[in-house]
């Protein structure tokens, strides 16, 4: 009896041969997605603390909020970009659009509220966006030990009726059976391996989306309050 796992697997029945390239296939998969959210990732959090770091100076003292808003079209790759690009937009065609009471103070507060929303709903957006693919990877991760453990329950049928059969070697005991049985545990070996290196890969990516959403809410918060520091005390926002 070859122990090897190409001898294993040269004596695995259909049904487990089937149910190992199924575990394979879900790790291919679960590859595949964790390659392309990786450099997904990368790039957003790279191309996104750039567009911050060419706004930075565009909304602080002597704000430029023009430039602000056409620096948008400069970064359509960084998620940060989309969510606070369209906020400082809206607050300049906001203001222009006040007219004479461009200086009261509660109708820019309020325009401020208005936009806050609004890169909110923004976040919500680019979170989505960004957790495309996780629910594939939490699947496997929890699917694949019970396909494995399909293939490992069907073999020991298998091996407990070959056991069984005098005309196919059994009644030999534990030793006619052992064989049947370590092909059978394979499968399960196969499916838990698939589910950790899914479940690392899942909350690998959770931990780098809750990254992201913090460092949303930081920027989106400090430009809400520059924005309103600049309307404090009927003073015309500078565009």
């Amino acid at each position: 009896m070859d122990f090897s796992l190409l001898g294993l697997w040269g004596q695995m029945g259909t049904v487990a041969k089937t149910v190992v390239v199924i575990l394979l296939g879900m790790s291919m998969y679960a590859i595949g997605i964790a390659l392309e959210r990786f450099l997904t990732f990368r790039r957003s959090w790279q191309r996104s603390v750039s567009y911050l770091a060419a706004l930075q100076p565009l909304v602080g003292a002597g704000a430029r909020l023009h430039e602000a808003a056409a620096l948008e079209r400069q970064f359509p790759d960084a998620p940060v970009a989309r969510v606070l690009g369209p906020a400082v937009t809206d607050f300049v065609e906001g203001v222009e659009a006040l007219g004479p009471a461009r200086t009261d103070a509660i109708e820019l507060e309020l325009l401020v509220n208005g936009i806050s929303r609004s890169m909110e709903r923004g976040k919500k957006r680019e979170v989505a966006a960004l957790q495309r693919g996780l629910s594939v990877l939490a699947t496997i991760s929890s699917s694949a030990p019970f396909v494995g453990l399909f293939g490992t329950v069907f073999g020991i049928i298998t091996a407990f009726q070959q056991m069984a059969d005098p005309s196919k070697g059994g009644g030999g005991g534990l030793a006619s059976v052992s064989a049947g049985i370590a092909e059978a545990l394979l499968t399960t070996a196969v499916g838990l391996a698939v589910a950790i290196a899914s479940v690392w890969f899942y909350n690998f990516f959770v931990t780098r989306l809750d990254s992201f959403g913090v460092l949303v809410d930081d920027t989106s918060g400090e430009l809400a309050d520059k924005l309103l520091r600049s309307t404090r005390g009927g003073r015309t926002p500078p565009l």
